[in-house]
């Protein structure tokens, strides 16, 4: 594993479903470099673990925030321990 890397589990509310907020977050991840996953939840959030620096994973949140449609009302987010994983994946 790399240095100074950490992973998060996030859970995003707001206007983030049916809104290419998945897409979105995996376009985000593949340009910073960052690995996890995303997948909707039943109840209208969007559950995400995703792995990298403290600055790519802020940079990946901003990025989700200013996506076009995507309205994040609050961000649900603690820190896990990390994974051994090379990509990011959409979860169905």
């Amino acid at each position: 594993m790399r240095e100074n890397y950490i992973r998060k589990h996030l859970i995003f509310h707001g206007r983030v479903q049916g809104v290419g907020f998945r897409y979105h977050a995996n376009y985000a991840a593949q340009a910073l470099g960052v690995s996890g996953w995303v997948r909707n939840l039943y109840d209208g959030t969007v559950e995400c673990e995703v792995q990298g620096t403290p600055g790519m994973l802020d940079d990946f949140t901003s990025m989700l925030q200013n996506g076009r449609y995507i309205e994040i009302d609050f961000i649900e987010q603690k820190e896990i321990a990390l994974k051994e994983e090379t990509c990011f994946r959409i979860r169905y």
